[in-house]
């Protein structure tokens, strides 16, 4: 399977609110000088690999919530990034598909730091494709 760029995606995804706001929260409280905090944030991040859809809120924040600052934008993506390496086999149908999208579509965002964070979304997800013999 090889990835076009003219490819249309049918994938369609809208995070819950209020599931939304629960990883906006975590994702702040991440950044906290805090050990004892970022102790349990990680915790609880961790639990949420389990459900099918918590990339697709990662990849929300990064690429959709424009008016979220950077550093947590930012943040989602190199969350994101780890679960890739760490989970790329187990993501659902349509969550790959779902996150390449978003990525290619937000290369060109307006902030470096963004930017870069997509940049190395696509390395990643291109080295697990590869990883199965698939192509971004």
């Amino acid at each position: 399977m090889v990835w076009d760029r003219q490819t249309k995606m049918e994938y369609e995804w809208k995070p819950d609110e209020q599931g939304l706001q629960q990883i906006l929260q975590l994702l702040k409280e991440s950044q906290s000088p805090d050990t004892t905090i970022q102790r349990t944030v990680q915790q609880k991040l961790e639990q949420l690999n389990q459900y099918p859809d918590f990339n697709n809120y990662l990849i929300f924040v990064l690429t959709k919530l424009k008016s979220e600052d950077e550093p947590t934008r930012s943040l989602s993506g190199l969350i994101l990034k780890n679960n890739v390496k760490a989970h790329f086999q187990n993501f659902p149908n349509g969550v790959t598909d779902f996150i390449k999208s978003e990525c290619l579509n937000n290369i060109g965002d307006s902030s470096p730091l963004i930017r870069a964070t997509v940049d190395l979304m696509l390395l990643h997800v291109s080295i697990s494709l590869s990883s199965v013999g698939l192509k971004l």
